[in-house]
């Protein structure tokens, strides 16, 4: 821990430019370059010297967990990811001369070095963390209250390094001690950690082209979601996956039948317009699948919803238009303000073109359905409705 050391933070590695738009701090940004100064200062002093000389007996690691956090909120993971193993090579020195009276503090910081290591995108080196998370999590109650999420990140880990089998074995590690966990709780449904975990093992499952039993788990996943209330979206989403993971695994007659009843049982269920997007895809599908009269049904409610999301977007557009207060702020200069509401209106603008065009092919996808049924004229008028909109 000697300071001519490049594995630890060093004062000369703080001189550097603060990016914007990786700035996460509420406060202007040299104050937080301040702070971290000030934290590392501290460090320094500590470095090299006995823990009896520290304020306290995990000072020094505690300085440089804090440091730590300055340095997530700059933007500088590579030396947050510098501090972090610092602070765990501090506590690993200090449970050596005390064997365990330091694995609670050093399990917390191999899951903030794992955070760390994840934002500089250092996936090789966070699946080992992970890994020793696991093998502590044999003995230590720190370490065994994270395992589930360990176990989720192995999963994720391994499928960003491309390791796809290995993700799917850990997938399918996390589902079974879940349910295991489920059953000796005696509890009779899933909860939303097992439906998450279902989810990323179908995944995994279509990843590596197992594709009629990654859409067998997204049917349970689909099921476990209606069984949650104000759930309604996720179920829809899942329905979507699912079907179309049955078509991919020329499963047609299944993906039909799936879509039919689950929009059999979705009139007992509100609609809102963060399912307009869903709607369409199964209006799409089922139009594929030679159903055009439940497509048109799913093409008629998407192109509602659509047309109630472009309503209320093209709405509040008007509102910020008509308002005229947005330069009485005297807190900020007419500079600031204008600029602001430049943004604000380009923003708007841009929302209402985005669901004005999510409009336009709902239509043209409800024009197909009443084509396909023989009902040219209805089809004429939703083709004249989407000729007018941004396509």
């Amino acid at each position: 821990m000697n300071e001519p050391d490049a594995g630890v933070v060093q004062p000369a590695m703080l001189v550097r430019p603060v990016d914007p738009t990786r700035y996460g701090g509420v406060v202007r940004p040299d104050k937080t370059v301040r702070w971290a100064v000030d934290e590392l200062e501290l460090v320094r002093r500590m470095r090299g010297r006995s823990p009896d000389t520290w304020r306290s007996p995990t000072a020094l690691p505690e300085s440089l967990d804090q440091l730590a956090k300055w340095l997530t909120e700059l933007g500088w993971d590579d030396l947050a990811c510098l501090a972090r193993r610092e602070e765990l090579a501090v506590y690993r020195t200090l449970s050596a001369d005390q064997p365990g009276s330091f694995g609670d503090r050093i399990v917390h910081a191999l899951a903030a070095l794992r955070l760390s290591l994840m934002d500089c995108k250092r996936y090789e080196e966070a699946l080992e963390v992970v890994e020793e998370l696991l093998r502590l999590s044999e003995t230590n109650r720190s370490a065994q209250a994270k395992a589930s999420d360990a176990r989720s990140w192995r999963t994720l880990l391994l499928a960003r390094l491309g390791r796809d089998q290995k993700a799917v074995e850990s997938a399918a590690e996390v589902v079974t001690e879940i349910r295991g966990r489920l059953q000796h709780a005696g509890a009779r449904s899933a909860g939303f950690e097992l439906i998450h975990a279902l989810t990323a093992y179908a995944d995994r499952l279509d990843k590596v082209g197992r594709v009629a039993e990654a859409a067998e788990v997204s049917a349970e996943v689909m099921a476990a979601w209606w069984r949650q209330p104000d759930s309604t979206v996720q179920f829809l989403l899942a329905l979507d996956l699912c079907s179309e993971r049955l078509v991919r695994s020329g499963q047609t007659e299944q993906a039909r039948a799936c879509i039919v009843e689950a929009m059999r049982k979705m009139r007992r269920r509100k609609r809102d317009t963060d399912q307009a997007r869903v709607w369409h895809n199964l209006g799409v599908r089922l139009l594929a699948l030679e159903v055009p009269e439940s497509a048109l049904t799913a093409a008629e409610e998407a192109a509602q919803l659509y047309r109630d999301r472009a309503r209320a977007h093209q709405e509040r557009h008007r509102s910020l238009l008509a308002n005229d207060d947005w330069d009485d702020d005297q807190r900020y200069s007419e500079a600031y303000l204008r600029k602001r509401r430049h943004e604000e209106l380009r923003s708007s603008r841009k929302e209402v073109r985005r669901a004005e065009q999510a409009l336009h092919d709902a239509l043209l996808t409800l024009s197909a359905c009443l084509r396909r049924l023989d009902r040219v004229d209805e089809a004429v008028a939703a083709d004249a409705e989407a000729a007018i909109l941004p396509g």
